[in-house]
């Protein structure tokens, strides 16, 4: 049995997947924090199923860029699991997985995050999520320099980039409201799509988070220090 975990955003979800069939998936708004959610949720996944820990064979995990307290929370958890059980451990970008409900448009497909900060993650890919424009983190109006015809826009930062075409008078597609929330059962889709390397043993510690800037707080330390 496969488990797919995604905590990259505000929001969260998991997935259990055996024989090729999709046994659980859910998706939560974060009202508190991941560390107070996620475990109970797996446990509540597991037991709703009829299965426990030792079912699984497989994990997939999400990582980031996104929220940075919850991609730490997010790989400890899923870390953990694979060290206690000898898996490993399969990860994918949040830009990937926020992109892939659009391959279906045969579009480029421009995946968006909002990075706050005045920021957005951002990464433009062909219709079989081939790299146009790699993952980068940078200010929206700069997504104006990226080649975006017959591109679909989706994710978080839909909106964003939305107000900053609509302001430069330039038309864009944009995916449906619920193709823009990211959901675990994404991962195993890009595993049959797109070879990702798995991490196990002594080499999951080579398994970080993709922040691609410093963290909010580390960036308005830095700001202070400079006026």
């Amino acid at each position: 049995m496969k488990l797919a975990l995604d905590t990259s955003q505000s929001s969260g979800s998991i997935a259990l997947l055996e024989a090729g069939k999709l046994l659980y998936s859910a998706y939560f708004d974060i009202r508190v924090t991941h560390s107070e959610t996620l475990m109970p949720a797996l446990d509540n996944a597991l037991k709703i199923c009829g299965k426990s820990p030792g079912d699984l064979d497989e994990l997939l995990v999400c990582i980031g860029p996104g929220s940075f307290t919850g991609l730490r929370i997010g790989l400890a958890t899923i870390k953990g699991i694979a060290y206690g059980l000898g898996l490993s451990v399969t990860a994918y970008n949040s830009l990937q997985l926020s992109a892939l409900p659009c391959t279906i448009s045969g579009k480029n497909i421009l995946s968006v995050i909002d990075a706050r900060m005045h920021e957005v993650y951002a990464a433009l890919y062909l219709p079989d999520l081939g790299i146009i424009q790699a993952p980068k983190v940078l200010s929206p109006i700069n997504i104006l320099s990226w080649d975006l015809k017959a591109a679909i826009i989706t994710g978080s930062g839909a909106g964003i980039i939305r107000k900053v075409l609509e302001a430069e008078g330039i038309k864009a597609e944009y995916a449906p409201a619920y193709f823009c929330i990211p959901r675990a059962e994404g991962l195993f889709s890009l595993a049959d799509l797109l070879p990702s390397p798995s991490y196990e043993g002594e080499s999951l510690s080579e398994l970080v988070p993709l922040y691609l800037r410093e963290s909010t707080a580390q960036v308005k330390r830095q700001q202070k220090l400079s006026t």
